[in-house]
């Protein structure tokens, strides 16, 4: 049993941050937030400036470049939903609108204008944030859910559009993006392919361990494609894919150990979690090291640090860097909750 000071409950409770406390609220103390509470929302500070910078056709920045890193017109709509804000907003809705401008025939998004392939975990993203603003039965949102699950039905994970600087076949960190977008999905909606995509989701993260996903090669073979060639970095991977004493997926994934709030195509082993438990995963074995290490994560006062923070600056920052996270220390209240015994003390 794990038990966290009664100070870090009343922490989250506080006004200052209406999502975590709503959450806080329903999912730690079973209490459904009052109609009042609910409505404060999106006066929280980082969602109201945003909203603010909203311009009138529907875009924050350059309509031509919305992957832009972290400014771009995707990053906001996946911001606010990571950050709860309430979808019946107009603003939102326009800016939803102005989104789906930017969809591909199969129904997934391009990181850049003209590209014809998706990325899967931007559209995993992107199809997340308009199914919680309330597009889930929305056609256009529902051809890209049907690409993304043929997708990782026909390849039994998901696949990058050239992964040459990996020995990996797969993104891992997709994984995570895919099993969030599922989770905003009404469970009476889940076909039976959808299930399926759930199921090899939630298999290939456990052989994982949540983050023990790194080749046993992968330091020799990013110091051997280091200033090379894309056709020289080609061979290189085809001789080394033969070897496959150095393909064994063993090693942790640094990165992965250290936790933030927001993401974007990256992960960590706490919001991976995160979505294995509002998605109702059982507790396995395999998730046991990721666990422990969100319990040794947990600072001596009883919070949760933000120790990652985008290398691109954000319109709005949320929380900074190093400093105790509300965000994350709800998270992990909530993992523990699922995958282990939480006790508030006092």
């Amino acid at each position: 049993m794990i038990k966290i000071p009664q100070k870090t409950l009343h922490w989250l409770l506080e006004g200052n941050n209406p999502p975590v406390r709503n959450l806080t609220k329903e999912y730690l103390q079973n209490n459904k937030p009052t109609k009042a509470e609910l409505a404060q929302v999106n006066n929280y500070l980082p969602i109201k400036t945003i909203l603010s910078l909203l311009k009138t056709d529907g875009t924050w920045t350059d309509p031509k470049n919305p992957y832009k890193k972290y400014t771009g017109n995707y990053w906001q709509l996946i911001f606010l939903c990571d950050l709860n804000a309430n979808g019946s907003s107009e603003q939102i809705q326009l800016a939803s609108e102005h989104i789906f401008s930017y969809q591909l025939p199969d129904g997934g998004f391009p990181h850049k204008i003209g590209f014809k392939k998706p990325l899967i975990c931007l559209t995993a993203n992107i199809l997340r944030s308009l199914i919680y603003f309330g597009y889930q039965n929305d056609k256009r949102v529902q051809k890209g859910i049907d690409m993304i699950t043929q997708h990782v039905i026909e390849h039994q994970s998901v696949v990058c559009i050239d992964p040459i600087f990996t020995l990996l076949p797969d993104c891992q960190m997709a994984l995570t993006k895919v099993l969030a977008m599922y989770s905003y999905l009404n469970k009476k909606d889940h076909s039976s392919d959808i299930q399926r995509v759930m199921k090899i989701i939630t298999e290939r993260i456990a052989e994982n361990k949540v983050f023990r996903y790194v080749p046993t090669g992968a330091k020799e073979y990013y110091s051997a494609i280091k200033g090379k060639k894309t056709s020289e970095i080609r061979q290189i991977k085809t001789r080394m894919l033969t070897q496959t004493d150095k393909l064994k997926r063993t090693v942790a994934k640094s990165s992965w150990k250290k936790f933030g709030f927001p993401h974007s195509y990256t992960s960590d082993a706490l919001e991976t979690l995160y979505w294995l438990a509002k998605t109702n995963s059982q507790k396995r074995p395999e998730f046991e090291e990721a666990v422990n290490l969100v319990i040794n994560r947990m600072d001596p006062s009883g919070y949760w640090i933000n120790e990652n923070k985008f290398r691109n600056p954000m319109l709005v920052e949320i929380e900074p860097k190093k400093s105790p996270s509300k965000w994350l220390t709800f998270r992990a209240c909530f993992v523990l909750n699922k995958f282990s015994e939480l006790k508030f003390k006092s």
